[in-house]
């Protein structure tokens, strides 16, 4: 998949963590926990996305965090397409109650089923799923039900995807937005623009 470069008003957008190696070995690692408060005193970059969500990025010697914060009563199901050195092509790095990896064009989608085992190959990085919080509603109508998530957080390893520039597109899927729905937040928002990190 072929992205266009963040260009003109969009390169605030664009964003290069040049520093970033130095301050970790000062102020340590973001915690894997689905919470983005650690980052501001980490010394990490952030961006505005779309509907009042923020991302954060930080990177160490060995790992790149992103994390991006979501308004109250979202889940922020996400996929991450990204394009970096450490791969053949790009991929789509899947989070909602399940985590997934396949790739992000021509054949061989995602999975198709909730039992497929497509589920939980993934390799390189990691997250947090969906909180898991029993089950609602009676026979033919019973649900897993989920508690909503302050914040989308990964954690990808440079050793897996390659020091270089990594071109992103971000998804973030059952999100609360300003109109009180449940919706999608996409960033970039242009369709062929990709946001790229510099990976040191």
């Amino acid at each position: 998949m072929a992205f266009g470069r963040v260009s003109g008003v969009g390169a605030l957008a664009m964003l290069f963590c040049s520093g970033c190696a130095s301050q970790a070995d000062a102020a340590g690692y973001p915690l894997l926990d689905e919470g983005c408060r650690e980052y501001a005193t980490l010394g990490a970059d952030t961006v505005a996305l779309p509907d009042h969500m923020t991302l954060n990025v930080f990177q160490d010697e060995s790992y790149v965090w992103l994390c991006a914060s979501l308004p109250p009563e979202s889940y922020g199901a996400a996929d991450i397409v990204i394009d970096a050195p450490g791969l053949d092509a790009p991929r789509n790095l899947h989070i909602s109650a399940q985590l997934g990896e396949w790739p992000a064009e021509g054949e061989g989608g995602g999975p198709e089923t909730a039992e497929s085992d497509q589920w939980w190959r993934v390799s390189g990085w990691s997250a947090i799923p969906f909180r898991f919080n029993g089950y609602q509603g009676e026979g033919d109508e019973r649900r897993a039900k989920f508690i909503p998530s302050e914040a989308r957080e990964l954690q990808l390893s440079k050793a897996h995807f390659g020091r270089g520039v990594w071109n992103l597109r971000l998804e973030f899927n059952l999100v609360r937005l300003p109109n009180g729905d449940l919706g999608t937040v996409t960033f970039p928002e242009e369709t062929a623009v990709s946001f790229d990190v510099e990976v040191k």
